[in-house]
């Protein structure tokens, strides 16, 4: 069924639908800008609240999405890192996300930034062309996290144990 979906533009989202991700946003944007919407996530109480219903997919299925799609849109209050926008920055899709700092932190330059408050803003984004993303994602692999996150846990033991 996806299948019919990769063959025509459209829009991703993955993710729940708590509040603080501004789902409602994008639906609203979505509606005046005339574009489809594919959203990736459990079918719970927050999207069944917002009258949605999320596909859940394969990791296959989702690189396949991610690459066919004209942007992944992440329209956040708050977010704490944001792992979609760089799943699919990863997989050249472009990424539409809130102006808000972590993602400015998160992604520099290589995504386009919406104010999460204006869904006439993010509609005119859907509605115009937008260009493939810039190079950023190599800053990013589970291995770099893993050194990292271990570099920090034996900082701490060191300071515990008086080192």
């Amino acid at each position: 069924m996806l299948r019919l979906f990769m063959k025509d533009n459209y829009f991703l989202y993955v993710g729940n639908a708590y509040p603080h991700k501004n789902v409602q946003l994008l639906i609203r944007a979505a509606r005046e800008a005339h574009a489809r919407v594919i959203y990736v996530g459990k079918n719970d109480y927050f999207y069944q609240k917002l009258g949605v219903v999320p596909r859940t997919v394969s990791d296959a299925e989702l690189t396949r999405l991610y690459k066919n799609a004209d942007a992944l849109v992440f329209p956040s209050l708050m977010e704490g890192f944001g792992l979609p926008a760089i799943e699919a920055l990863r997989q050249g899709c472009p990424v539409i996300v809130s102006d808000i700092p972590v993602f400015h932190e998160l992604l520099g330059e290589s995504a386009i930034y919406v104010n999460p408050h204006d869904s006439h803003e993010l509609a005119r984004i859907l509605a115009s062309e937008i260009d493939k993303p810039k190079k950023l994602v190599k800053t990013y692999s589970w291995s770099k996290m893993a050194r990292e996150t271990l570099s920090i846990y034996e900082a701490c033991n060191r300071v515990r144990s008086g080192e």
